[in-house]
């Protein structure tokens, strides 16, 4: 999508007002954005219709999210449209309160993990970034299961284990983030944020 600075009409679709984006959407100007909205609105033959002229790799992820919302599945996914536009457009549904739309998607994240393997880490920050945390603790379970030795993994863990002020398994999860990555000036930060909530809780 072209930036929001662009358009103030932009700004609403990213925000998830879908209706208002149509209603100040140029259509010529900005055919993949309008698509999006007529998407978001349950039109998905119009928003097709409207792709027609529009040769993208965000066009084609939108197409397949058509596909999968109509039928369920989804044909050209790529591994970097995944790691572009996953979080992205889980991060709109949820602002357009799509819930029908995120279920579908989140359904598929098998599929997609075959793909690009870090899938179930987008949808697990992603959902986590959206205070979504106990849907979000089992997307992370899930990566996992597929990739352990990821020091994001174990640094989304640490925050999540301190935000529900489970301390033990803070540092715990922080300290196999360092474990992997020794350098990683955020989770040494963290790290020493754990080690102040630890202490005072003890004392």
């Amino acid at each position: 999508m072209k930036t929001m600075a662009s358009s103030e009409a932009l700004e609403l679709l990213l925000a998830g007002d879908y209706t208002a984006a149509l209603e100040n959407l140029e259509k010529e100007m900005y055919p993949l954005e309008y698509a999006y909205a007529e998407f978001l609105a349950g039109e998905f033959d119009l928003a097709n219709e409207l792709l027609s002229g529009v040769d993208s790799i965000r066009a084609n992820w939108l197409r397949d999210l058509i596909l999968l919302m109509k039928k369920q599945r989804m044909e050209n996914v790529t591994y970097f449209q995944i790691r572009n536009f996953l979080e992205l457009d889980i991060d709109l549904f949820i602002r357009a309160q799509k819930i029908n739309y995120l279920e579908k998607l989140l359904a598929y994240s098998e599929v997609l993990t075959e793909i690009n393997k870090e899938c179930y880490k987008f949808i697990g920050r992603i959902l986590y970034n959206n205070n979504l945390r106990s849907l979000a603790k089992v997307y992370l379970d899930k990566y996992k299961d597929v990739v352990y030795y990821d020091p994001e993994l174990h640094f989304i863990y640490a925050k999540y284990y301190l935000e529900g002020r489970d301390y033990k398994m803070a540092l715990a999860s922080i300290n196999q983030c360092l474990q992997v990555l020794p350098e990683y000036f955020p989770a040494k930060n963290l790290k020493d944020e754990i080690m102040r909530f630890l202490i005072s809780a003890q004392s």
